[in-house]
């Protein structure tokens, strides 16, 4: 899954669109979306990340299991999705500053991520994703307050 919204400045990473889309039009500026509305992606906001990693660090032997690996849960979205919650926060002038220009090379990488995670472990440790994506929007905007300028709704 990928960590979204991250606070920050974009980087070069293919997953940073997933960010950028929504951080950059909240601060007022221009941001890509190289992928088509329809792609599905698996998503977590950075504080249900953070969550699940001292979750997992802090569980008991008995809690964890077999000692292999852990999937944290993720919330399944597509871009599409996460413009429309994004336009329920901040209106269309924050949808405007979406540049909606396919990037083929990101589009092919985006494409292989798994988009649904059975994340069963992480249910046994009392770890869920977000109900929607509406939510790790109005996270980032009440985490990182001095990074909007637009105005969001209630």
């Amino acid at each position: 899954m990928t960590v979204s919204v991250r606070p920050g400045q974009p980087n070069g990473a293919a997953s940073s669109f997933l960010s950028g889309m929504i951080r950059e039009p909240l601060a007022g500026v221009k941001a890509a979306c190289p992928v088509t509305p329809d792609i599905p992606v698996a998503l977590s906001s950075p504080a249900r990340t953070v969550q699940g990693i001292i979750r997992a660090v802090e569980a008991s032997d008995l809690a964890w299991g077999p000692r292999t690996g852990l999937n944290l849960p993720a919330l399944t979205t597509t871009p599409g999705e996460m413009a429309a919650a994004l336009e329920r926060v901040a209106g269309t002038a924050a949808t405007a500053l979406i540049d909606w220009t396919p990037d083929l090379a990101i589009r092919g990488i985006v494409k292989t991520w798994p988009a649904r995670i059975h994340a069963a472990r992480a249910r046994g440790l009392d770890l869920l994703p977000e109900e929607g994506f509406e939510d790790i929007i109005r996270e980032s905007v009440r985490e990182n307050p001095q990074a909007v300028t637009l105005a969001v709704r209630p």
